[in-house]
């Protein structure tokens, strides 16, 4: 049962390109990140590989100081994107182990043009509500 079901997954991913996709629309999402959030001044980085895409928060963008722990910044980022519909993902203590806040996208592979656009304007939106 379980080999069936992983060969109709394997069939579906290869027979509509998923894996293709997953590449081009990542590269799409890490642009359009990129010219969103690019300079602003709690934005260290937007990195990611396929459709995994990570925006560093720091507290300087010229010293990449992350914020400290307590502020929880990750987790209010991902709570307002949420109260908008957007579901993203935290890391924490990228930094030093402590300190260091990340916050992830990490889409269905079959996430249209249109919603990238959309996940680009509440991220956007919520990281400009940081102190």
């Amino acid at each position: 049962m379980g080999a069936a079901a992983g060969r109709a997954v394997l069939s579906v991913l290869l027979g509509e390109h998923l894996v293709e996709a997953s590449r081009d629309k990542g590269e799409l999402l890490r642009k359009q990140l990129g010219a969103a959030l690019g300079e602003h001044p709690n934005v260290g980085d937007v990195r990611g590989l396929g459709l995994m895409v990570g925006v560093e928060l720091v507290a300087d963008r010229t010293s990449k100081q992350p914020f400290p722990r307590a502020q929880g910044v990750a987790e209010r980022v991902v709570g307002a994107a949420m109260e908008r519909g957007l579901l993203l993902y935290s890391s924490t203590g990228c930094a030093d182990g402590t300190d260091g806040d990340l916050i992830m996208f990490g889409p269905p592979f079959v996430i249209t043009e249109e919603q990238i656009e959309e996940a680009v304007a509440i991220t956007a939106e919520v990281v400009a509500s940081l102190p």
